[in-house]
């Protein structure tokens, strides 16, 4: 008579209990990676839309009166929703002038100034980006 060596059906089942439990605790790790993989996206997302405000913007001052009524033309183009805007005057040596105002609609009339920081934030999903940029006087 031969003898049959393998496992038992007992042992097969203890050895895959076992190989479930370690890949359960090892697979658990990328579950949060993933999870900053998207919440890092967001923030990207954010960021990049908040550059593009701003470079709009920029590209809008360029015209020494709207960059003088420190407005832009948000009739045509406005804000998205979870965005805001805020100018302050600085004067040549980047110090304030002004506190903090809210980015309009032209016409306004604000003090005049050498430079304007311009404060562009973008949130939503539990995310915040912020780009602050000094502009030069046209």
């Amino acid at each position: 008579m031969k003898t049959v060596r393998g496992f038992s059906l007992i042992e097969a089942m203890i050895a895959i209990a076992i190989l479930g439990v370690i890949l359960a605790v090892s697979l658990q790790p990328l579950g949060g990676l993933f999870k900053m993989s998207r919440s890092s996206r967001d923030l990207l997302d954010h960021t990049t839309k908040a550059q593009q405000i701003a470079e709009r913007i920029i590209q809008e001052w360029q015209d020494p009166s709207k960059f003088e009524q420190s407005c832009v033309d948000l009739s045509s183009n406005p804000l998205p929703a979870g965005v805001s805007v805020l100018v302050r005057p600085l004067d040549i040596n980047g110090q304030p002038l002004a506190g903090y105002s809210a980015l309009a609609d032209c016409p306004q009339s604000p003090a005049p100034a050498p430079l304007r920081r311009l404060v562009v934030k973008v949130s939503g999903d539990g995310q915040e980006a912020r780009i602050v940029v000094d502009v030069v006087k046209p």
